[in-house]
């Protein structure tokens, strides 16, 4: 009996080297096996065994698990009576798990022996003369070049299936070709390609080559240029002509002949060798190669050879005569034997009568013969005659004999007697018998002879045989050409034999002949059977099969049953209320079906007949509005099942009772897909990752496929093994794991993968692009291959797939899908994506929000504001955020609808949703996102931390707080306005209540700023948390537009500003392309060695670069100036100052300017007064900025482009909130121009063409310049227009001219970005429209004061603009409100000014929205002393009002009907996000709109990007001659838009490279800044904590520096450290250490040896002054000791004998100097009170001086590590190494210079504000 052994080692169980061990699983492992299996897993191993996951702790190791002892115990018994014992280990020997499945298509093998000669389907391509060309360069195991002409020659030839359903791959097809021949061909076309390969006599084979599926199969070969036929083929006479007119042999012609015959008989030499037989020759089939050898052309052999059998098969009679006169014809020779074999006889001789004679090398001699005698002889060579005996057999008794003696006397003639052996060797090699015939090589060697006798005695013998008796046939290539034929009676190849019923199927079924004959196997044979099963009503979500039944769900909230014999339907489970979206079936105890639905219910049918309407049953899972029911479901035997759900866990269920086990969470959205196998439960979700459970004890084992957030992919569908492990993305792409490793990943459909399923190596899925792809899986352990075998198209979605039992079932998406294409299509592109599954989740909230709605509506106003208090009270009891959103939203929504008229769409919900959830939500403009923001900041601001609502500019942060603020007061919040110009006080105000609202600049300089402040009453924000919560309206243009300019806070520093003017007039000497180059892409200029010659000869210096005369950095921003920064582009001259214009907005910056000395040379070119240099004091940039917010979102209209670089630096993704109503905006096609002047006058054109049309226009340009070009252009054709620009004569109209835009007639000329946050309503803006109504009647009266605004000189739209009808009732309250306005200016005496005016007019229509119209009418008739104005203008406002409504709403439905707003861009900008932006502008709210983008190649991005314009120019004039005519081809827009995503990518490195760069400072800016803040905003304690501190590191570093903790005290510095030291103190240690050497503190060192405890509170050196006894009391003792625990425990110095020395040094010194401060202090009288002052003051002020200068000092390094690349170095790295060490220094410089100055201020006492600056 055999003795039980371990499966690991294979050694048998004993008590000593192999006890044996139990797994968890019930089998056992030997000790020294199981400590040395790999962990997968934390504490789990796989049981080699049987390869399930088990528990075991490798800590506790083997001993843990119990002895086998049964085992053990008949171990040794067999041991004991076994008559040897074996003791030895096999240590070594481990087995290994195989797969247990096989190749269901082809052998591995096979594949691996072919597939290396498999071209790609792409690689050749072939022209209409049927020529070859490679498209790309190298393939397998030969490399060749692009565009090689190649030859093809046709192998294997099946017949097309025209119509079969399944479809091979490109590859499978190959494969299946190459099945299909006979051994024999396969084994020559091997031969052929391997001979190509090693012998260069042989024209070079490529590989194989189909030109389509289910077409020919093509050897793809070397074209050869120089053919043996081309050269000698015209020599009617052979080489005999050589000689003129006589015809004999010449020596010329002999030496020619005998040269060019010897390469062919080396080249048949070579094919012999390699075991190949041509079996027919000719002059064609040889050519030359690169060197002048010759070489056989094998694609012209098979070739020449197919033409040649094509139509010798079936030639009988005298067809045998025309067949070898057709041989000749084309010069091609064919042996006798090879001719009768494939004529199907025999070879009549006289001698031996019919004979068949064998196919072998000596049927090439014959040929060869052949071949020398027409390259010797030519037409001379006479026709050789066959005919046909009665035994149908050739007959040569009389004709081939005949033949070959008029060979032999032509030669007898022509050569004459002096090449006897020559004519010799050439008769025998025209034997009838092959045996008989000279070999190659005695052929060759007799043409070597020829050679000698003409003195070429230097080529030597060819030591080569070719054996006549070789073991196996020769392969003759002329079987070759025969090309199979199809069969008539049964299919071959890949014909596939299909039944379908009618329609379109909803399950796809395999063959049924056989139940155990696997689908594969089929389709490999030809055939397979398609039934359609038809009833559900919906799309197929899940497939199950068992018990003889096939089970399906569907979204129709049903799961059917039919029979598996016959395909029947049988039953329908209903009961389900939502979309069943799983099903599975568990087969063990009981059989059971198990559905789970959309809205968290299980069901549980039983599967006994009769068939029951009612599950056994149900439950639900625990739902709110963030659920989204159940996804996935699986099955562990009959003991659990498993539910993926969308709130992103997994659910563990009794299956007996339908209890919660457990729940599994991890996940980070949906949990799409599960699987068991072994064990193990796999689930895939949503965040694109799969994770592993153990079914043990349900703990987590790990995650796979953890990506980078900016490349997440959501997983559809995932399949397992015991094996391999592979999961489907919304990419259509697949990825591999073998046992949990990561193996391969590959592409398989064009979309997402719904369904997946695999059985053994076979993968079959299917998706959106509507096929079922069939692939095998196969590799080994290092190496997975994913091969593609076919597909089965199909008209509708895949969307479930399951092969079982050898069949293959296939859901698909139901009819109405077909029948309404194109209103669902792109529902289901949407489907693909994770943005649709995200935003369906947020509408279970938008369901609960309308739950609430009708509650809250009965709510009273009182009522509804208190909820607010009611909301704070649940957070403080411990609810969260989440629990109250709901109904916080539904509270917003009814707000919001009682004070602004305004109700929060569904969307706008799902909007607030996401910016709670922070991320950036993308809402299409018009789409009211300043509403949405409502929601989030209210639910928010509960929490009482701060809410920041961040825009981009005062103005909308003005509008914003006044109109939403309405929102917010009324439910009981507090509401912030930040604006420019408030004081400090007002801004600390706005930031304590709960809600405010503020610019990008304001925040990040407040924040600045509060990090200057001198104390704590100038601080503003909320500090200690001055960030909480942030919403930030237009987030792309703060975050990505504003982010390569950092905010910077500087002061003034130089005093060279007379040297601006000096080398703007050096740059005005300077010539373009001659003195200096520019980089228009990088702002950068070049000057060149005539330049800086020309610059230092008009400045007067030798060296521009001097350090004492420095000009270089003057001149170099002087040319910038002049080239980089024009007027009205990127600035404009006001008042004598030159102000920024922020490209992107079109508005003017008055309060930025540009850093490192460019404003100065912008003003010295302008010829103004030069402002000083500045130095940065602080700084930041956006990025850093708002990554101090805990949860940060935003919201804007064009983000998605750039949402990974939103996932990159802030991790927030970006969620596309669907439109309230579908977009019908027209996108017209981009038009290209040659030149700028053509772009202009088209965009004339369009506009005169629009407003003709009525149809309102907004044309976006990119600068001021620009806008007034245009705007010129329009005047000349008397056009009326407004523009909108950065010029303050239009600015400040800017919100009133975007406002009425929509107008009809409106023509509004714009900078790009104006007007942002101004919607643009069809019709006008009515309520824009009274306001200017009101205005216009009551401003008069009130203020004759100027409103100093430069108003255009130009016609405006106002004058064509259609005229507004007030009523009646109306004027009459114009005329009322105006009276009362004239009465109430006279009684005060004065005018208004025109501010104050306004504001009135403001408040006043304010009122109308706060009182209702009865309250209104009673304030206005109320009889006062002072005149009811504002009333009556409230009044006045609602009755026009009323009337602009009406009026706008007409206009509004008359400019739809004309299409709408037209939006016209004049230019591409950097981004493509920033276009869409303009775009935006036209299709708000589902009005009709259209947009067209007009380029010209001279616009500035195409010159600054270095765009080909010549190239584009050419093809334009191509096209057409006229400048003027737009192009609109798709080569140039492509172009185009390429270049456009470059400018991106170059845009997107420059704000990388500036965060990455600042994330160093950052650090340093956090540590310094907490810092800052701590010393503010601490106590006097802490304060002095901190000085502390600084006294202890300032000695440390003393001592550090000149001692040696290895060494004896004798060898270190102590006369340096003394030195130092006094120096620190100053006149404070100058009478204590004065007399004090370094003898003396070597022998206290040396007596502190010897000492053996010490008294730490009291310490003192042996022989040296004792501190003073300042630490008095309990609080300096407490720090005194605290600084010697932390002197004790640091690791600052290093580990030594004299360690403990070293510290007692510290100890001593640090004391010492912290007790004389203490003791100075004290006797200065001062109270503690002023002390604190100014301890505070000196840090606070050395710390602002040294960050200052180390910021100076970091900009410099990152200007100068740039040219550390030239030497390979990376200067980011190189930039944090020299950063860091940059800040080391400055801190230490900070606390040595701020202990040296508080000693000598208590030393010498002075006022505080004259401490160190």
């Amino acid at each position: 009996m055999e003795l039980p052994e371990c499966p690991v080692c294979l050694q048998n169980y004993d008590d000593e080297n192999a006890i044996p061990r139990v797994l968890s699983c019930g089998h056992t492992v030997c000790e020294i096996c199981l400590v040395e299996l790999p962990p997968r897993f934390p504490n789990t191993i796989r049981c080699p065994a049987c390869t399930q996951l088990v528990n075991y702790s490798p800590k506790q190791g083997p001993s843990s698990l119990p002895k086998n002892i049964d085992l053990l115990r008949l171990c040794l018994q067999q041991q004991q009576h076994s008559s040897y014992s074996n003791q030895s280990r096999k240590s070594n020997q481990r087995s290994t798990i195989n797969d247990d499945y096989s190749s269901r298509f082809w052998s591995d093998e096979f594949y691996v022996a072919w597939k290396d000669w498999i071209l790609p389907y792409d690689a050749v391509s072939v022209d209409e003369h049927g020529i070859g060309r490679f498209n790309y360069s190298s393939k397998g195991r030969v490399c060749f070049g692009v565009n090689l002409t190649v030859n093809l020659a046709p192998i294997v030839s099946l017949p097309p299936v025209s119509d079969s359903k399944f479809k091979f791959s490109y590859v499978a097809w190959v494969i299946k070709c190459l099945e299909g021949m006979n051994e024999g061909s396969r084994e020559g076309l091997g031969l052929i390609l391997e001979a190509s390969v090693r012998q260069c006599r042989l024209c070079r084979v490529y590989g194989i080559w189909s030109e389509v599926v289910d077409g020919t199969l093509y050897l793809v070969c070397e074209r050869q240029c120089g053919r043996v036929l081309d050269k000698f083929g015209g020599l009617r006479n052979g080489f005999l002509g050589l000689n003129g007119d006589d015809l004999k042999l010449g020596n010329g012609g002999v030496c020619s002949f005998a040269m060019i015959a010897k390469g062919i008989c080396e080249a048949v030499i070579a094919l012999n060798l390699e075991g190949l037989v041509a079996g027919c020759l000719g002059l064609s089939c040889f050519s030359f190669d690169e060197l002048g050898g010759v070489c056989i052309d094998l694609n012209e052999v098979l070739v020449k050879g197919k033409k040649i059998m094509d139509e010798v098969s079936g030639g009988v009679g005298d067809e045998c005569e025309a067949m070898c006169k057709n041989c000749l014809d084309n010069e091609l020779f064919i042996s006798l034997e090879v001719l009768a074999k494939f004529l199907h006889k025999g070879v009549t001789n006289p001698q031996s009568g019919n004979l068949r004679y064998p196919i072998g090398y000596g049927s090439d001699v014959w040929s060869l013969a052949c071949v020398l005698l027409q390259l010797l002889i030519g037409n001379s060579l006479p026709w050789i005659t066959l005919e046909t005996s009665e035994e149908n057999s050739l007959d040569i008794s009389a004709s081939y004999v005949s033949w070959v003696e008029k060979v032999s006397s032509v030669l007898e003639d022509k050569i004459g007697s002096e090449y006897q052996s020559l004519k010799q060797t050439l008769c025998k090699c025209l034997d009838i018998n092959p045996e008989s015939r000279p070999n190659v090589v005695d052929v060759r060697k007799c043409i070597q002879d020829v050679l000698v006798k003409h003195q070429f005695i230097f080529l030597g013998d060819l030591e080569v045989t070719v054996i006549r008796n070789n073991t196996g046939d020769p392969v003759i290539l002329v079987e070759l050409c025969q090309l199979p034929e199809a069969s008539s009676k049964e299919p071959r190849g890949p014909e596939l034999q299909l039944k379908e019923d009618d329609g379109q199927p909803d399950f796809l079924q395999g063959v049924e002949n056989k139940c155990d004959e696997d689908f594969v196997s089929s389709l490999s044979k030809g055939m397979a059977e398609l039934k359609d099963l038809q009833g559900h009503l919906g799309c197929i979500t899940g497939l199950a099969v068992g018990g003889g039944y096939l089970f399906s769900s569907s979204f129709d909230k049903t799961v059917r049953v039919w029979s598996l014999q016959d395909f029947s339907h049988l039953h329908t489970f209903r009961g389900h209320e939502n979309k069943v979206m799983a099903l599975v079936y568990v087969d063990e105890e009981e059989p059971l079906c198990i559905s789970g639905d959309g809205g968290g219910g299980i069901f549980v049918w039983g599967i006994a007949a009769p068939f029951t309407q009612d599950p056994l049953r149900k439950w639900y899972e625990q739902k709110d509005w963030r659920f989204s029911g159940i996804h996935s479901l699986a099955v562990f035997r009959n003991l659990f099942l498993y539910t993926g759900s969308g709130d992103r866990t997994i659910k563990a269920w009794s299956l007996k009772d339908g209890t919660l086990m457990c729940t599994m969470s991890g996940h980070k959205s949906v949990v799409s897909t599960l699987s068991v196998c072994d064990e193990v439960l796999y689930s895939g979700s949503w965040d694109g990752t799969i994770r592993l459970w153990s079914l043990n004890d349900h703990s987590p084992l790990t995650v796979l496929g953890e990506d980078m957030l900016g490349e997440m992919k959501s997983i559809l569908a995932i399949t397992a093994n015991r094996h391999l492990l592979v999961a489907a993305y919304e990419n259509g792409c697949i990825k591999v794991w073998r046992n949990d490793v990561f193996m391969n990943t590959k592409t398989l459909h064009n979309g997402a993968i719904f369904a997946m399923s695999m059985q053994g190596k076979c993968l079959y899925t299917g998706g959106w692009d509507k096929n079922v792809n069939i692939q095998e899986l196969s590799g080994d352990e290092l190496e997975l291959d994913v091969k593609a075998f076919g597909s089965f198209p199909s008209s509708s979605v895949v969307t479930a797939i399951l092969c079982s039992e050898g069949k293959l079932y296939v859901g698909y998406a139901d009819k109405s899908i077909k029948e309404n294409l194109g209103r669902i299509q792109k529902t289901f592109t949407d489907f693909t994506s994770l943005n649709h599954w995200v935003v369906s989740d947020y509408y279970r909230l938008v369901n609960s929000v309308n739950a609430f709605e009708s509650r809250i509506q009965a709510l009273s106003d009182d009522q509804l504001a208190a909820k607010t208090e009611e909301f704070r009270r649940r957070l403080a009891r411990g609810e969260t955020l989440a629990d109250i959103q709901a109904e916080a939203f539904a509270v917003v929504r009814e707000a919001a609808r009682r004070k602004l008229g305004m109700r929060h769409f569904d969307v706008q919900i799902i909007g607030g949703a996401v910016l709670h959830d922070g991320s950036i939500a993308e809402m299409k403009t018009g789409e009211g996102k300043t509403l949405v923001s409502t929601l989030a900041a209210y639910l928010n601001a509960l929490t009482s931390e701060g809410v920041h609502v961040v825009t981009v500019n005062d103005y909308l942060a003005q509008r914003d707080a006044e109109w939403m603020g309405r929102v917010h007061r009324f439910l009981g919040l507090s509401v912030g306005l930040i604006q420019r110009g408030m004081n400090s006080e007002e801004r600390r105000f706005n930031y304590r209540c709960d809600i405010t609202y503020t610019n990008n600049s304001e925040l990040g300089f407040d924040y600045l700023r509060d990090n200057l402040a001198g104390n704590s009453k100038q601080l503003v924000m909320r500090w200690p948390k001055p960030f909480h919560f942030a919403i930030v309206d237009e987030v792309d243009s703060v975050l990505i537009d504003e982010g390569r300019n950092p905010l910077l806070i500087s002061g003034e520093a130089s005093k060279d500003a007379a040297r601006y003017p000096v080398a703007a007039k050096v740059a005005e000497l300077l010539i373009q392309g001659i003195h200096y180059k520019v980089e228009l892409k990088n702002n950068s200029v070049e000057l060149t060695e005539e330049g800086i010659t020309l610059a230092e000869m008009a400045l007067e210096t030798h060296d521009l670069w001097d350090e004492n005369d420095p000009w270089a950095r003057f001149v170099m921003n002087a040319l910038k100036a002049k080239e980089f920064y024009r007027r009205d582009v990127q600035y404009m001259v006001r008042d004598g100052k030159a102000l920024i214009i922020n490209e992107l907005t079109g508005r003017v910056e008055d309060k930025r300017r540009w850093s490192e000395g460019i404003h100065q040379a912008v003003e010295a070119k302008e010829g103004l007064k030069i402002q000083a240099d500045s130095v940065v004091v602080a700084q930041i940039t956006y990025q850093s900025l708002f990554k101090l917010y805990p949860k940060l979102s935003g919201m804007t209209g064009t983000a998605k482009t750039e949402e990974k670089e939103f996932l990159k630096m802030f991790q927030t993704p970006v969620i596309e909130v669907p439109t309230n109503l579908p977009n019908i905006r027209k996108d017209l096609p981009i038009q290209a121009f040659a030149t700028a002047r053509g772009k202009w006058e088209q965009v004339r054109r369009e506009v005169e063409y629009m407003f003709g049309e009525g149809r309102p226009v907004l044309v976006g340009t990119t600068s001021v310049e620009n806008s007034e070009l245009l705007a010129g252009l329009l005047r000349e054709w008397n056009i009326p227009h407004n523009v909108l620009n950065a010029r303050p004569k239009y600015a400040a109209r800017e919100a009133e001219i975007v406002a009425q835009a929509g107008r009809k007639h409106a023509i509004t000329i714009s900078t790009n970005m104006a007007g942002r946050g101004t919607d643009i309503i069809l019709g006008g803006n009515p309520k824009m429209l009274a306001r200017e109504i009101i205005e216009d009647s009551v401003l008069p009266f009130l203020t004759r004061e100027d409103p100093n605004i430069e108003l255009a000189g130009e016609a405006i739209s106002d004058k064509v603009l259609p005229k507004i009808k007030v009523g009646s009732s109306s004027l009459a309250l114009l005329a009322k409100t105006a009276l009362m306005a004239k009465y109430v200016s006279k009684s005060e005496g004065k005018s208004w000014t025109y501010q104050k005016a306004i504001s009135f007019i403001l408040e006043a229509i304010e009122m109308s929205l706060s009182y209702s119209l009865e309250e209104l009418e009673k304030l206005a008739n109320e009889e006062s002393e002072i005149y009811p104005l504002g009333p009556t203008v409230a009044l006045a406002y609602l009755s026009v009002l009323k009337d602009c409504e009406e009026h706008c709403l007409h206009e509004g439905s008359e400019v739809k009907r004309l299409g709408g707003l037209h939006v016209i861009g004049t230019s591409l900008h950097e981004s493509r996000r920033i276009d869409n932006q303009l775009r935006g502008r036209a299709g708000r709210q589902g009005d009709p709109g259209s947009t067209r983008f007009m380029v010209s190649l001279q616009d500035e991005m195409f010159q600054k990007f270095n765009f080909d314009t010549e190239w584009a120019v050419r093809l334009i004039s191509k096209i057409t001659d006229d400048e003027d005519l737009p192009i609109e081809g798709d080569v140039i827009v492509k172009q185009l838009l390429a270049l456009q995503i470059n400018a991106e990518k170059f845009f997107f490195g420059i704000r990388k490279n500036l965060v990455e760069f600042d994330e160093v400072l950052e650090v340093q800016r956090k540590h310094v800044y907490d810092l800052r803040q701590l010393i503010l905003t601490g106590d006097d304690e802490s304060c002095s904590q901190h000085i502390f501190q600084y006294m202890q590191a300032v000695v440390d570093e003393v001592v550090f520096s000149n001692i040696d903790p290895l060494k004896h005290p004798r060898s270190w510095g102590l006369s340096n450290l003394l030195k130092e030291f006094k120096t620190i103190g100053g006149k404070l240690l100058h009478e204590s250490f004065g007399g004090i050497n370094d003898d003396t503190l070597l022998n206290s060192l040396r007596q502190l040896n010897e000492v053996n405890s010490v008294d730490v509170v009291n310490f003192c050196l042996p022989n040296l002054p004792a501190p003073p006894n300042a630490f008095r009391g309990i609080r300096r003792k407490s720090s005194s000791l605290r600084r010697w625990l932390a002197i004790c425990t640091d690791d600052l110095i290093e580990t030594g004998k004299y360690r403990t020395t070293s510290n007692l040094l510290r100890k001593y010194l640090g004391d010492f100097l912290i007790a004389s401060y203490l003791e100075v202090v004290e006797e200065s009288g001062y109270d503690d009170r002023h002390v604190k002052e100014i301890e505070r003051a000196v840090l606070l002020k050395t710390l602002d001086c040294f960050w200052r200068d180390h910021l100076v000092n970091m900009n410099r390094l990152s200007s100068a590590v740039n040219v550390r690349s030239f030497g390979h170095r990376n200067p980011l790295e190189e930039y944090k190494i020299d950063g860091c060490r940059f800040f080391i220094s400055m801190l230490s410089a900070t606390r040595r210079l701020t202990v040296e100055a508080l000693l000598r201020h208590w030393t010498s006492p002075m006022e505080s504000q004259e401490l160190f600056l």
